[in-house]
């Protein structure tokens, strides 16, 4: 994780909030180096001082991949000087390719949300907003669709993996798997 996300809540009971930041996820397979979302602007300095830390440069990034077009998740895509922008909306991920990688359509939040699983986890800011989504399959408040939300939803924690959410990090799949 890049930056783990956050949500300012004006009314956490009823979801009402305000300033949101999308997490930022860095993945490097055997064949690319790869940021998933970009936050907001005022995170510019906790995502580059964190890939300093892992002795990676913004140069090196091969792809930006945005999970939806949202600008909490897309503001520091203009960094990335070298990395080619994929997005599902305008199909320019359709000829991304890494056996590493799989994209999940996850419809719900918007109607291009996309989801990415690697290894044991399940990249999903577009879908899973907190941990209550998958914790309490509550559909994200946002969503343009419930019912594709809450399809998004069952289909990500039936995965069983790792979730990254957009506002609280990882939802590690014990907190969520009854035994």
């Amino acid at each position: 994780m890049l930056y783990n996300g956050s949500i300012i809540y004006i009314d956490e009971k009823n979801e009402i909030w305000a300033s949101p930041c999308s997490s930022s996820t860095y993945v490097e397979t055997k064949k690319h180096k790869i940021v998933i979302d970009t936050s907001k602007k005022e995170k510019m300095k906790v995502i580059i001082s964190n890939l300093n830390k892992l002795d990676v440069r913004l140069k090196d990034i091969d792809y930006v991949i945005n999970t939806h077009n949202h600008i909490s998740h897309t503001e520091n895509n203009d960094i990335f000087k070298n990395a080619d922008i994929l997005k599902y909306s305008d199909g320019s991920l359709d000829n991304f390719n890494d056996s590493e990688i799989e994209v999940l359509l996850t419809p719900g939040h918007t109607f291009d949300s996309i989801s990415l699983i690697y290894d044991d986890y399940v990249i999903a800011p577009a879908a899973v907003n907190s941990k209550r989504n998958i914790i309490d399959e509550k559909i994200v408040i946002s969503a343009i669709d419930d019912e594709l939300a809450r399809k998004s939803i069952l289909k990500i924690k039936s995965l069983k993996k790792h979730i990254v959410t957009a506002h609280e990090g990882i939802l590690y799949n014990y907190e969520y798997i009854k035994p």
